[in-house]
């Protein structure tokens, strides 16, 4: 009897452990193109931020003023540490981070991101060009030139439209090359924002990206559901949605990238055609 009953433990025990997904499990296969995805999201979103960060008083600036505003910067600090350049004349504005330095949100950036800018006042038309050399987020790394344009409906400082686009933008993660081709759309807006603690911001992007692979694998990053990521997450230094879905399609394999975690980490569950492969998380790659 008691031989039995330590057999039906066992059987239960083994049960329940078959249908537990571990993300460290090293026999899980992450589906290809899933990291550089994630990647792409994340390294992308922080250029953003750094750019409208700086674009944020440009127009005081550029006249030699100094700044008045009391509306709080929702990217305020977001590549801070990079020695700038302003050419007023030229409308050109150059970060230089150089072999290394680290700002407010304990991230280490390196390299140089070039702006130029026709509106200092990032009015409804702005366009920006951005180059970028060897920018580095960590083991992330962004060179080629992406254009931001401002969409927005309204001049207004709490709430921006932008269109991004960009052709043959190059990330690489640990010493291996992805080439990016696309258009991604964003919307944010905040309430108050006289001071960061009553600050609410909504921050939506969407993804229609095509991208290759070093070894050939091509693949398309669309975004049925935006994006959405939260202010309080990025006071943390994490710049991965925390709501919305994603769809990565490559020859006819299907992999949906969940972000709905509701808070503030760098993980995803994952969902292919056929199977449940559980959890990935960025930092095994940053």
């Amino acid at each position: 009897m008691k031989k039995t009953s330590i057999l039906i433990l066992l059987f239960i025990v083994f049960s329940t452990c078959s249908n537990h997904v571990d993300p460290k499990d090293p026999d899980i296969v992450i589906p290809e193109g899933v990291k550089e995805s994630l990647a792409f999201e994340y390294l992308i979103h922080d250029v953003e931020g750094i750019v409208f960060n700086m674009l944020h008083y440009l127009h005081e600036r550029d006249r030699g003023e100094a700044r008045t505003h009391v509306t709080f910067n929702i990217f305020s600090g977001r590549g801070a540490c990079a020695s700038q350049n302003l050419d007023t004349d030229l409308n050109q504005l150059i970060l230089d981070f150089s072999s290394g330095c680290s700002d407010n949100s304990d991230r280490v950036r390196k390299g140089v991101i070039d702006i130029s800018y026709t509106d200092p006042e990032n009015g409804i038309g702005n366009v920006m060009e951005i180059v970028l050399t060897d920018f580095a987020l960590n083991n992330l790394v962004f060179n080629g030139e992406i254009r931001i344009e401002n969409v927005s409906n309204i001049n207004s400082d709490d709430q921006k439209d932008y269109m991004i686009s960009f052709s043959n933008l190059a990330l690489t993660i640990n010493l291996e090359s992805s080439i990016f081709t696309g258009v991604r759309t964003v919307h944010y807006e905040k309430a108050d924002g006289s001071v960061f603690e009553t600050t609410e911001v909504e921050y939506f992007a969407e993804n229609n990206i095509d991208f290759l692979l070093s070894n050939g694998s091509s693949f398309n990053l669309t975004t049925p559901t935006a994006t959405k990521q939260g202010f309080g997450c990025w006071l943390d230094g994490f710049y991965l949605p925390s709501f919305g879905i994603q769809r990565l399609s490559n020859s006819g394999e299907l992999t949906t990238i969940d972000y709905n975690t509701g808070g503030c980490d760098l993980s995803v569950s994952l969902q292919t055609n056929n199977e449940n492969p559980g959890i990935f998380v960025l930092s095994e790659i940053l």
